[in-house]
């Protein structure tokens, strides 16, 4: 009876003594997961976090270094010519966007080309999720600049009418430029005005071989069955060119943007060389 109380008395003490540790062996084990959770965790959102940098941050920096930065200097043209996008609903649910022939074209404000490396969902997530003070700042930039560029398309909308109602020729969508009738560009000749105002370099009109057409860097802009109209529309376009008032009055304005673009390069470089990513989103859980 005494052996078995002995015998009991030592099991009551390793009993006890394995209640005591069981709560340190599964404090432990705990531990050693939520380190491996969060080791792993801190592994996906650097990646994330190099994603971002790659496919968003480094897409935005060649576009402001690329395409804004030169357009707001003066280097770039803020006026190109584009075909015009007709939307065309085709049958009862699809709406189809066509383009009509090559002949029916329209001023425009010059938009950067489209940035290839630029992942949209990662761009989505980064505006909405983790850097939204930077892409509010990011988008106004762009819906200010798109404005800017407005102006201009106003502008050369203005200079074409006045090329076209002074040449007193036909507009070239309404002749064909390939017969004996005369026929204008005014649109082709507006935008060399605009580029000639903001000191772009290119190609100066000259007369055609026959004397009755201009044209710049080989393109025919205007035809004529007489050579006082062609002389008539090369004076023109250089008084046009000359005249100076709507680039002194759009510059100030070119001036503040081109500074907002440079600040957005800086915060776009530090970005790009932050080790933190802030927020959190779904793309990031485990």
């Amino acid at each position: 009876m005494l052996e078995w109380l002995r015998e009991l008395g030592w099991f009551q003490r390793v009993g006890s003594a394995v209640v005591a540790i069981l709560p340190i062996l599964a404090a432990a084990s705990l531990g050693a997961l939520l380190a491996t959770w969060l080791q792993e965790w801190r592994r996906v959102r650097r990646e994330h976090l190099a994603a971002i940098k790659a496919e968003v941050f480094r897409p935005l920096r060649k576009e402001l270094e690329g395409f804004y930065l030169p357009l707001l200097s003066g280097k770039l043209g803020p006026v190109t010519i584009a075909p015009v996008a007709a939307p065309v609903r085709e049958g009862a649910e699809r709406p189809v966007t066509l383009f009509t022939n090559a002949g029916q074209v329209q001023l425009c404000g010059t938009r950067p080309p489209e940035a290839g490396e630029l992942d949209l969902l990662l761009y989505t997530d980064a505006k909405c999720r983790h850097y939204i003070r930077f892409f509010r700042r990011w988008e106004l930039f762009r819906s200010e600049v798109d404005a800017y560029t407005r102006q201009w398309v106003s502008y050369a909308e203005q200079v074409s009418r006045t090329i076209k109602e002074q040449s007193g020729l036909l507009l070239m969508t309404e002749a064909d430029p390939l017969s004996s009738a005369e026929w204008i560009d005014p649109d082709g000749l507006a935008l060399f005005v605009v580029n000639g105002q903001l000191g772009i370099a290119q190609r100066p009109p000259c007369l055609g071989p026959d004397g009755r057409s201009i044209e710049i860097g080989g393109v025919t802009m205007a035809h004529a069955a007489a050579e006082g109209p062609i002389e008539r529309s090369l004076k023109l376009l250089g008084v046009l060119a000359d005249k100076r008032e709507t680039p002194e009055e759009l510059r100030p304005h070119a001036e503040s943007l081109r500074h907002l673009a440079k600040y957005l390069l800086r915060e776009l470089d530090r970005l790009r060389v932050s080790s933190k990513l802030p927020g959190g989103c779904r793309l990031v859980r485990l």
